[in-house]
């Protein structure tokens, strides 16, 4: 059941993000450099307002999967009704908030022309909308999650963050400029919504309202105030750089860090889905005592997603610079090339810490990863500022990367041995170490033959295909375990030759 939540998983990113890598040169044409700043802007200042969220959907995965795994129906409806109350709620607060401070906002932060600023103004008041129906519509995804049926959140991730690419770039095609944009995902997360209420109707949750208890508020507030660290971390880390650089350099620059970024984030982002399906699993051992089978699933896991992060790195180091100039122009390589690689490297020292996040969030210490979190984030932001104001866009990449380094090696030192049931050593030596050692041999040994593909798109396939045959080749040689490998071609079989 892992293996194929974990595939189903990233196939929910995996498919929009290709779609959306597809449609970001039609963005850039027809709304300009300046628009698609604008628009990152936008997303921006929109999920700045994601402070309000306490980071309820972590609570409830947890205790949705552990009342379920102890098939406690009352307690888990209870939990799924105080989440859906809080975020019906807080969408509501965010976007009454966002609507009324639009103008505010765009006067501080948005350098532009009067004409452009009351187009603006208008797209910013339609993105309110839109918050109220994503916050709604993140919380549903995590019940089937939760219920480790990742095969129908999935679906819906998949289906519609393919329609909210492709109409985005449909609109911006007929011209219907940075409004007409944001018009088109606000009518798809709306339709998002709906499906998502159908599907619970399909996995047979309750939608008879249900006040929960003392115990289940006490239980998910405990929780969500620890894991609201993290959160205020993520918003810090995920959109703060682009605020920054917004209003240090102007929309321009946004375009021209955002871009690479946004390649190595979404690719990388790919691995983190692969390794998120254990967060239930980890809480439903944690339930019932089986603390023998955590740590093996977290060495186990580690050791396969070192080596996935570690090949992905060295994919974008390979391909990075000729796909930046097919994709979007060589106007972005010279600049755009470097940020690519830094920021690469630093959520590479990230994804280091994610396997441990969800094993000590699992099993009910939110408090830890919460404050470093928040560290990692304030300390981001710091470097950030300091990068930018000095060296501009790869300042800000460059600061991510001392930003990783220092915090990922003292939380991975916290953690392993007090909450994570596997030492640091035992850790580095059974997973960390030689997935990582491996991916960078392989990365060595592709690296001369970079130099002999043409530098035209059948170069980049080919230089791809070897990079991806070369390291699939090797993991499984080197890296995947017996059984774990006999998995591996028995999926693939009844892919290639279903019954």
């Amino acid at each position: 059941m892992l293996l194929r939540n974990s595939i189903w998983n990233l196939t929910g990113l995996a498919l929009p993000t290709l779609v959306a890598l597809a449609t970001v040169p039609i963005l850039i044409h027809y709304l300009g450099m300046e628009g698609f700043g604008v628009i990152t802007l936008i997303g921006s200042v929109v999920g700045y307002f994601g402070v309000l969220d306490l980071n309820l959907t972590a609570g409830s995965i947890k205790y949705l999967a552990q009342f379920h795994a102890q098939q406690e129906e009352v307690k888990f409806s209870e939990t799924f009704w105080f989440g859906f109350i809080f975020y019906s709620v807080l969408g509501l607060c965010g976007c009454v908030i966002l609507f009324a401070s639009a103008e505010l906002i765009i006067r501080h932060l948005f350098y532009l022309s009067t004409e452009n600023q009351q187009e603006l103004l208008l797209a910013l008041r339609l993105a309110a909308a839109g918050f109220f129906l994503t916050q709604l519509q993140s919380y549903l995804l995590v019940i089937p999650q939760a219920l480790q049926r990742y095969d129908y959140s999935a679906k819906s991730e998949c289906l519609f963050g393919i329609l909210f690419n492709i109409s985005s770039a449909l609109v911006a095609w007929l011209h219907g400029g940075i409004v007409g944009v944001i018009a088109v995902r606000v009518v798809i997360a709306a339709l998002n919504l709906i499906y998502l209420f159908g599907l619970l109707h399909h996995l047979g949750i309750s939608l008879k309202p249900r006040l929960p208890s003392r115990v289940i508020l006490r239980l998910l507030t405990r929780f969500s105030a620890y894991a609201y660290l993290s959160r205020m971390g993520s918003l810090l880390h995920q959109y703060g750089d682009k605020l920054i650089i917004g209003i240090l350099a102007g929309p321009v620059a946004v375009t021209l860090y955002t871009v690479p970024s946004q390649l190595a984030s979404r690719l990388l982002g790919l691995t983190y889905r692969l390794s998120s399906v254990i967060y239930p699993r980890v809480s439903a051992f944690s339930a019932t005592g089986e603390l023998s089978r955590l740590k093996l699933l977290y060495l186990d896991s580690s050791r396969l997603v070192t080596y996935l992060n570690t090949a992905v790195l060295g994919i974008i180091i390979l391909c990075g610079e000729q796909f930046l100039s097919l994709w979007v122009g060589e106007q972005f390589v010279a600049a755009g090339y470097p940020i690519l690689i830094l920021i690469a490297c630093a959520m590479f020292l990230d994804s280091l810490t994610n396997l441990p996040t969800l094993v000590n969030d699992g099993v009910g210490h939110p408090q830890i990863t919460g404050q470093f979190a928040l560290a990692r984030g304030i300390v981001g932001i710091a470097l950030v500022f300091i990068g930018t104001s000095i060296f501009t866009i790869q300042g800000a990449a460059a600061a991510h990367v001392i930003a990783s380094l220092i915090m990922s090696f003292l939380f991975l030192y916290i953690v392993h041995g007090r909450t994570v049931p596997a030492s640091l050593r035992e850790t580095t030596q059974m997973a960390l170490l030689p997935s990582s050692a491996i991916g960078i041999a392989v990365l060595l040994m592709i690296l001369p033959t970079k130099y002999f593909f043409q530098q035209d798109i059948t170069g980049l396939i080919l230089l791809a295909v070897l990079s991806a045959i070369a390291y699939s080749a090797i993991g499984l040689l080197f890296i995947v375990n017996a059984s774990e490998r006999s998995a591996v071609f028995l999926l693939a079989k009844k892919i290639i030759l279903p019954a």
